[in-house]
């Protein structure tokens, strides 16, 4: 049996409300007809070129990716440019493209709240609730009991997302009784960190001069990286789309994505 685009937006539309997502971001249903046959799904972080490549080769038909393509708008659609070319390909081939991005981000049981759960976070609870409903909203803010270390924290959250370059600002054998969890390049919530009294943030990157901040409020700051932040997560957005689809429908994540950042650990 296969189903519609139209019914698996609509499933992917309830796992994360698209009015959840930021105004400046570009949600929903990007490339396909919603009429068309779905079989096989994949999802993954960030379409790339290998991405295009592995749903070419695996027949795919509709790719849910987390960061949207396109991003911002395209004057034109030709093989000049690297999204251009993507979204070329991906037409070519009958891929459908699907995002939620920060409405996965902030939803009950979305990335953030995977986070929540597996740091032990007590409580949790919005970091920025919205304002239509305080359940949810960007980012989440609990108790830790009984208290962590930072640098426990980040070895914690480095294994659950793969980390091969964790990096903290402040001291690691500091006391983190109320920790805000904020995924991908999350800087930007140090401030509403601070505001709940959290000692500590953790997020997947940040710019220097928020880690300078950070140090000048005395708030740890867990930077694992933005590609280990949140593509665990894909994983398991294959399996609740799995659960919730037709068994017939094939649903996988990504074979062939990767962190394009690596390290060099001999630097002699």
């Amino acid at each position: 049996m296969q189903l519609r685009l139209s019914q698996i937006t609509g499933i992917l539309s309830d796992i994360a409300p698209l009015g959840l997502a930021e105004g400046w971001d570009n949600v929903g249903l990007l490339l396909g007809d919603r009429q068309m046959e779905i079989a096989k799904v994949m999802t993954c972080l960030t379409i790339t070129r290998s991405v295009v490549e592995e749903a070419e080769q695996e027949d795919v038909d509709l790719i849910v990716s987390h960061h949207p393509l396109p991003f911002k708008p395209l004057g034109r659609i030709t093989t000049d440019t690297i999204p251009g070319e993507m979204v070329w390909r991906l037409c070519r081939s009958g891929v459908a493209v699907y995002s939620a991005h920060t409405a996965f981000d902030s939803a009950i049981g979305g990335i953030n709240d995977l986070w929540a759960a597996h740091l032990g976070l007590q409580n949790p609870a919005p970091l920025i609730p919205s304002d239509s409903d305080p359940t949810v909203g960007a980012g989440r803010q609990g108790t830790l009991i009984p208290p962590v270390t930072a640098g426990d924290l980040m070895k914690t959250a480095a294994k659950r997302g793969g980390a091969t370059r964790p990096r903290l600002v402040g001291d690691r054998d500091s006391a983190v009784t109320r920790l805000a969890v904020a995924c991908g390049s999350g800087g930007s919530f140090l401030g509403a960190a601070a505001r709940q009294g959290c000692q500590a943030l953790l997020t997947g990157e940040a710019t220097f001069h928020t880690c300078l901040e950070a140090q000048a409020r005395g708030i740890a700051l867990i930077l694992i990286g933005h590609h280990a932040s949140e593509r665990f997560a894909m994983e398991t957005l294959a399996g609740r789309l799995e659960d919730a689809l037709d068994a017939s429908i094939r649903v996988w994540a990504s074979k062939r994505e990767f962190d394009p950042i690596s390290v060099d650990s001999d630097l002699s």
